[in-house]
Order: C-alpha cells, then sequence, then structure tokens
C-alpha cells in the first residue's frame, strides 16, 4: 500500500479545522467538499434512523468561481437544503481551495482543461452516489458556464440551472487570451506570487465590500487561505496555459428545454447589466413559448451575487425551484 502524497497529507491537516468539510477521491484526486442535507433529515442520522428515501428529488451542485473555491457557499447551502428538502452540495474546483492539485497526469487526461473541468463534475456526482439522480446545478461566473457546458453535453442530468453573474460569453469566461498566455509561462506565474495574495478577494468584483457583515473575518482568509497551500501558483498557470473558453451560445436551443434562473446585480462591475441583458435576450431568442427562462436583477449587488445579498439569492432561487417543482 502506497503512502499518500505530502500534498494530500498537508491539504488535509489544513482542512481539518472545518469539521464540515470531507474529501474523495475523484479521478484519483483528492477533492474537498461540503454536503449540506435537510434539517428534518439531521435529526433522522441524530435519532440513528435510516434517511428518507426520495430518488425523485434532484441535488443542487453549486459550482464557485475563478479564484473562488467553496466557501463562498458558506451562507447558501445550509438554508438552500432546509428550504428545498434537497441535498446541496459544494466543492473545490480543480486548482482552487482545498483540492488536490496534480503536477503529472496522462496523455490525453490533462486535469486543467475547461473540457476536463465539466467531465470531472459528472465523475464527482457519481462517486458521491447521486450518478442517477436530476440536479439542479448553480454556479457563479465561470461556474456558471461549465453549468451550462454540462447541460448542453448531458442535458438528461439536469434539473434546471441557476446562473449567477454568469460568464457565458468567450471573452467573460476568463482573461484575455494574450494575459492567459502570459499567466501560463513562469514569468507569469512570478508576477502572480507577488501580487496575488494581497489582492484577493478583488474588491471591485463587489458593489459594497464593506456591506458584507464578516469581509474581514471570513471573507478575506477563506480567499487568501488557499494561495499558501502546495501548488496552488502552478496549477494556476496550468489553467491558464491550456484554457479554451467554452461554446455556450451556439447550443442554447438545447438550454433552452431547461429551466433557467439569470441573476445578475444592479452593479456588475466585471461583465456589466447591460451586457448580462444582451446574452440572456439572446438566450432567450426563437426559444419555445413554453420555455421557462427569467432573469433577475439584484440590488446593490456586483459580481458575486452569493457572497454580496445572500438573503437576495436564497429568495430567488428557492422560489423558482419550488415553482418549476422539485
Amino acid at each position: 500500500m502506497s503512502l499518500p502524497s505530502i500534498q494530500r497529507v498537508l491539504l488535509e491537516s489544513v482542512a481539518e479545522a472545518d469539521i464540515d468539510g470531507r474529501f474523495v477521491i475523484v479521478n484519483n484526486i483528492q477533492t474537498y467538499y461540503k454536503l449540506a442535507i435537510p434539517q428534518q433529515h439531521q435529526i433522522f442520522l441524530q435519532n440513528q434512523m435510516p434517511l428518507p428515501n426520495e430518488p425523485h428529488k434532484p441535488v443542487i451542485l453549486c459550482l464557485h468561481h475563478m479564484l473562488g473555491n467553496l466557501y463562498t457557499w458558506r451562507n447558501i447551502i445550509q438554508p438552500l437544503a432546509d428550504a428545498t428538502g434537497c441535498h446541496v452540495i459544494s466543492y473545490d474546483r480543480i486548482s482552487f481551495g482545498f483540492t488536490e492539485r496534480p503536477t503529472q497526469w496522462e496523455e490525453n487526461n490533462n486535469p486543467y482543461t475547461q473540457e476536463a473541468n465539466v467531465e470531472f463534475v459528472v465523475q464527482f456526482l457519481e462517486q458521491l452516489g447521486y450518478g442517477g439522480r436530476k440536479v439542479v446545478f448553480m454556479g457563479v461566473s465561470s461556474g456558471a458556464s461549465i453549468s451550462c457546458a454540462l447541460a448542453i453535453k448531458y442535458p438528461h442530468i439536469v434539473h434546471s440551472l441557476i446562473l449567477l453573474g454568469p460568464a457565458i460569453r468567450h471573452e467573460d469566461q476568463g482573461p484575455p487570451s494574450m494575459a492567459r498566455h502570459i499567466l501560463g509561462s513562469l514569468p507569469g506565474r512570478l508576477y502572480l506570487k507577488a501580487i496575488l495574495y494581497r489582492s484577493l478577494p478583488y474588491t471591485k468584483l463587489y458593489h459594497n465590500p464593506e456591506s458584507i457583515p464578516d469581509w474581514e473575518s471570513v471573507m478575506k482568509p477563506s480567499y487568501r487561505a488557499p494561495l499558501t497551500l502546495p501548488n496552488f501558483y502552478e496549477a494556476f498557470s496550468w489553467l491558464m496555459k491550456y484554457f479554451q473558453p467554452l461554446e455556450i451560445l451556439g447550443y442554447k436551443h438545447i438550454l433552452q428545454q431547461l429551466p433557467i434562473c439569470y441573476i445578475t446585480g444592479d452593479d456588475d462591475k466585471y461583465t456589466h447589466l447591460d451586457i448580462h441583458k444582451q446574452v440572456f435576450n439572446e438566450l432567450k431568442l426563437n426559444a419555445p413559448e413554453n420555455a421557462m427562462m427569467e432573469f433577475y436583477v439584484l440590488d446593490k449587488c456586483g459580481h458575486l451575487p452569493q457572497d454580496e445579498v445572500p438573503l437576495q439569492v436564497l429568495d430567488v432561487t428557492i422560489n423558482f425551484i419550488k415553482r418549476i417543482g422539485i
């Protein structure tokens, strides 16, 4: 039996500070995640009673943004589980958070491509035992683009899409091509090491960071802690090197068959509100009459609604999911 890598041991020891965090091996990558179950189910577990079998109820999977991690959903997953009766999962995408960062991989099995990110989600759900369940994909920014790509490739597993500040156009999914080329090089990696720690979280992604109660106590540490872990800068550099935007709008006819809740902030400085309106109108163009596609603008909110106005996000999301049926 081989010993675990130093990276895995260190990640586990750091993550132990949060008793709700868990690890699972997916495609030989140690993956950090959290699972929120409804309060009623927790009572069953405390009383050593079997959980009710609800095979037709969807699971909700939350996908974070670039340079984010699962802690961005800290105010979302448990209230969402309690309100819907669904299991709600968030995990650290490869390159981010406490998930392992592979330094070697087989040919044609590069974990740092966008396509690999899409396939990883399916493998992750299967590994947790949710392979046969419908999924509500809730993604923010680049997590929303991955959610859409999943819906395009695997529409049969999708219950609905909740898209927060979605990065759907090619030019919104990541840095410009030249910037990715630089960040994917050794000089770019050194530049990131020099500036990234003190820059996160990016204040321009928010309407008013001072309005977030735990900005200093939770937000800053949760964004910055992963940067101190093994291979963070190498992994992010590889992500930039191999990054190719996902094609989404060209497959809108598939997305139009699914319930979509499109949520953006009124002060999104990364993807302006006017751009979000254009993208949503493009998604809806020539949609069937019965298509369920809704657009919401949240007040006093920037690019990351789940961080800044979680109660507004919960209100819109819960009402939408209940209307379409769970």
